[in-house]
């Protein structure tokens, strides 16, 4: 007879499925442990993404932190589990997030097997501060990863848009937020060629933020 979870197991890889019940985590643990270890790290995070996009956000932070600490020495995936974790904290931690962010860049400055994006956010998040030195250090970063050449796939130029936007209003430059944010309308808009690929184009764009791209744009032919 086939159980609830072999149904489960053939239909979704183990380390994917969002559930988390207590015998999930059982099942997930043992899975766990006959896995190669170099492979535990991985799957580690990928469950934690998974349980992160089900709202279960403790235990998917759990596991990113155990991420971290399965890969040891090796600057790549701990910056990859480092990033998941600063992630998911960004709103409700942004001071651990900037730590995190700050660890990749410098264990990791070519952020290797991440998403290539810790110069964004790491800037993101001093925009929020609006000091004189965290507006200047932000700028610096968003010079950093243009001279890096991540720009590759329109949601990460969209983010990139966004902060530059974000960054040109804070310092007065309104003709540059109004092109900026006018910029990254457009980049919302393109599609994915892949339409299960995600992370190539902006998906769900923010109601708000996308009011506020609208507002900041119009200004330029105003």
């Amino acid at each position: 007879m086939t159980t609830p979870r072999q149904v489960r197991d053939w239909g979704m890889d183990w380390y994917r499925t969002p559930d988390w019940s207590l015998d999930d985590q059982e099942h997930f643990e043992l899975k766990l442990r006959r896995a190669r270890p170099e492979n535990r790290g991985q799957y580690l995070r990928i469950k934690g993404l998974s349980l992160e996009s089900a709202g279960l956000t403790g235990a998917a932070r759990s596991l990113f932190v155990r991420a971290a600490v399965e890969a040891g020495k090796d600057p790549f995936e701990k910056s990859t589990a480092w990033e998941n974790l600063a992630d998911s904290v960004k709103i409700d931690d942004p001071a651990l997030s900037e730590r995190l962010l700050r660890r990749i860049l410098e264990v990791n400055p070519t952020s290797n097997f991440t998403t290539g994006m810790a110069e964004v956010h790491l800037a993101d998040l001093l925009l929020r501060e609006e000091t004189p030195e965290s507006l200047d250090e932000a700028r610096e970063l968003l010079d950093a990863w243009d001279e890096r050449g991540e720009g590759r796939f329109s949601s990460a130029l969209f983010e990139a848009a966004v902060a530059r936007a974000r960054w040109s209003e804070a310092t007065g430059d309104a003709t540059g937020a109004s092109e900026w944010a006018a910029h990254a309308l457009e980049l919302a808009e393109i599609e994915s060629p892949l339409a299960n690929a995600p992370g190539l184009a902006v998906q769900d764009l923010d109601r708000d933020l996308a009011e506020w791209l609208t507002v900041l744009a119009r200004r330029a032919t105003a």
